[in-house]
């Protein structure tokens, strides 16, 4: 990576002139990449490589994690940034707009800059299970709720696959879309979905559903975070925020088991509605 010495709009470096691992304590433990998408900075087209999905496990004096985020000879120190700081001071004018564009509503943005024997990589936190990770003309999220770090076959796991699909693809609500997402859902889901889409349409009357039902949105927001869930015997719900950076709203994915599997069944929004009520 391009390390440049003075950095516009740096708040506030070090706590001192030197490196040390004590400051990236806050990392250490397992980090899920959520999300990855173009950077607003890039003239190239990013890798191929999918990083999405693949894990990075923070220790005291390394990273184990996907190529350069390989890193060992791990030193970190802490930063704050305001948006015209973040990303190396690579985001395009305005950077205020660019860092919001991502999620980022409060300046100075804290975080670290990991210095490592592959390169030298800033992450800038989000919020209290997010970091934000600029690489190879990418944007990667990288978090550790309780979404990412269950066990595969967990009611959680399946809402965080769901979600990390349904973010890095069409949000729009069409079929297509929702076939995208189908190994995830339930027959009964599925069939109401259908159902839905096969009803006329009128041009001068709101749809039922006027956005995406499964972030309750127009705006899309920026991040997500699966909480833990509450589960019985053949259910589960699951809580899950949505944020743009100012607001988070919360509201549960309501799960079924088949078989070995929990798939997602129905929605209920903060106002008590769910999505099988709007299918009707």
């Amino acid at each position: 990576m391009k390390i440049t010495s003075l950095i516009a709009g740096l708040v506030v470096a070090t706590a001192g002139s030197n490196f040390s691992n004590s400051n990236a304590a806050e990392l250490e433990g397992a980090w899920r990449i959520t999300q990855v998408k173009a950077a607003p900075w890039a003239s190239a087209r990013p890798p191929a490589t999918d990083l999405r999905g693949r894990s990075l496990q923070f220790y005291a004096d390394h990273v184990v994690g996907p190529g350069a985020l390989n890193c060992t000879g791990l030193k970190s120190e802490p930063t704050a940034y305001l948006a015209e700081g973040l990303f190396q001071g690579n985001l395009p004018a305005p950077a205020l707009a660019a860092a919001q564009a991502f999620g980022l509503a409060h300046f100075p943005v804290r975080g670290v800059r990991l210095q490592c024997a592959s390169g030298v990589f800033e992450l800038h936190r989000a919020d209290a299970d997010t970091f934000l990770l600029g690489l190879d003309n990418r944007v990667l999220t990288l978090s550790h709720t309780p979404g990412t770090l269950a066990a595969p076959t967990a009611p959680e796991a399946c809402v965080q696959a769901f979600l990390e699909a349904h973010f890095s693809g069409d949000m729009g609500f069409n079929q297509a879309s929702v076939n995208a997402k189908r190994r995830w859902m339930s027959a009964r889901l599925l069939q109401r979905i259908a159902a839905y889409f096969a009803k006329p349409q009128s041009a001068d009357t709101v749809p039922a559903i006027d956005g995406d039902p499964f972030t309750d949105s127009q705006e899309y927001p920026a991040r997500f975070a699966v909480a833990k869930a509450l589960v019985t015997r053949r259910t589960a719900q699951v809580p899950v925020s949505f944020s743009d950076g100012i607001r988070d709203r919360v509201f549960m994915f309501l799960l079924v088991r088949k078989g070995a599997h929990w798939l997602v069944d129905d929605l209920r929004y903060e106002r008590s509605e769910t999505l099988q009520d709007l299918l009707r």
